[in-house]
């Protein structure tokens, strides 16, 4: 592939890439809507940004499943940026809470696949050695996204509660991009098995990949409320929409500028780079609990930025490092429905600890947070120190992958389960 043809290659994943974190986009606007809709709780508020999340387990799922085999990337990728783009704006015509959950289900049908998808055509169109750096310039992309998104929102939402949804409508001009550009990933051949073997077996799903999801969905029980909650704690400070725009901005700030250097920092550190990213995440947790003005929260999201892209492309790296390149679509997608249903169900788990103790202040979710990303640094810091890194699955080690009767393995293949 040319030089000219790989920037166009690279420009329409990226371009992918920057409706990533869509998710937040409304996040400035949970107030102002709120505000529209009187009679329903806040738990039930919560629902336009976490219904998403919800729908998009299934989805990731399932398109991972289909992507390069039943269904052509190309064609899942165009359907999600159409699906995030249309779907995403729609409610700015419904005044109807229902219609608006409703439409917030076909955005979540969009948002389920970019993620895993965006992922996997990083691990099949890119060259192994350029892909953590690619990775980390893709997180870059992504926190752009969610700057310009969340930024947009949040001033649309200053204006009306309903303009923010407007501002998912951007995603047209990346499905024009990936319409021109994004080729389609050639197959890469499922290992066959001995001599005179007509198919093979299916490849082994490695059991440290449903891990790492776990690991992803504990880490969003814990970050969600960053999000969601962040413009209700400004109102106490008196800050309006607009301002919590601006602070949740600064998450993408801290994630682009982490993203910007995670190639470097994931040559040097290795799988460490996992464990900085979660000290970032629990200091940003200290400042959300204990701060009374806007600069030292906005702060608190630059770090949050930081610990997420560190923590996320670290995962994305040790996952994908440990499978073969057709399970890439699939075990991203395990991934991320970890992280879609941590969103989901971060409300549900706060309202059941905070409900029958009586607590009332948002603030306990960020001392939640504190302690439980320092629970889970400590345990990464003992695995790691046990566990011996395992070698990544070369394109040349994965060739030699041989399944069935009289079965040649290489030794890093053997060893994936143990990929941590």
């Amino acid at each position: 592939m040319n030089d000219k043809r790989q920037s166009l290659v690279l420009l329409a994943i990226f371009s992918f890439g920057f409706l990533a974190m869509g998710v937040g986009t409304i996040t400035p606007a949970i107030a102002a809507i709120g505000g529209a809709f009187p009679s329903v709780s806040f738990s039930t508020l919560l629902l336009v940004s976490t219904v998403p999340s919800l729908i998009s387990i299934p989805v990731s799922i399932i398109g991972g499943g289909m992507a390069g085999k039943s269904v052509k990337y190309r064609t899942l990728v165009l359907f999600a940026t159409l699906m995030f783009s249309l779907g995403g704006a729609v409610p700015y015509f419904l005044h109807d809470f229902t219609q608006i959950l409703v439409a917030r289900g076909f955005f979540g049908l969009g948002l389920g696949l970019i993620m895993p998808l965006n992922s996997a055509l990083i691990f099949n169109l890119v060259d192994p050695d350029k892909q953590a750096n690619v990775m980390g310039i893709n997180g870059v992309v992504m926190n752009i996204g969610g700057i310009v998104l969340q930024l947009l929102g949040g001033v649309l939402a200053s204006v009306r509660w309903n303009y923010s949804f407007l501002a998912h409508a951007l995603g047209l001009l990346s499905f024009i991009i990936l319409l021109l550009y994004l080729p389609e990933p050639e197959k890469t051949a499922i290992p066959s098995g001995s001599a005179g073997t007509a198919k093979a077996e299916r490849l082994k799903m490695p059991a440290s990949v449903y891990g790492w999801a776990l690991v992803f969905a504990i880490m969003t029980i814990l970050d969600y409320p960053s999000l969601t909650n962040m413009s209700s704690v400004l109102l106490t400070i008196k800050a309006n929409a607009a301002v919590a725009g601006v602070v949740l901005m600064f998450m993408t700030v801290g994630g682009m500028a982490a993203g910007a250097v995670f190639g470097k920092i994931y040559q040097k550190a290795g799988r460490q780079t996992l464990n900085i990213g979660l000290v970032s995440f629990a200091a940003s947790q200290i400042l959300f609990s204990f701060s009374q003005s806007v600069p030292l929260l906005i702060v608190g999201e630059a770090l949050l930025g930081i610990g997420l892209t560190l923590c996320m492309s670290s995962i994305y790296m040790l996952a994908g490092a440990s499978v073969h390149p057709s399970q890439t679509p699939m075990a991203m997608s395990i991934i991320v429905s970890g992280m879609s249903l941590g969103g989901f169900l971060s409300g549900y788990f706060y309202a059941a600890i905070m409900g029958p103790l009586h607590i009332t202040t948002l603030r306990f979710q960020y001392y939640s947070g504190i302690v439980g990303y320092l629970a889970t640094l400590v345990v990464f810091l003992i695995l790691f120190a046990v566990k011996k890194p395992v070698a990544s699955l070369s394109p040349a080690s994965q060739a030699k992958v041989h399944l069935g009767h009289g079965q040649e393995v290489t030794e890093e293949a053997a060893n994936r389960d143990n990929h941590w």
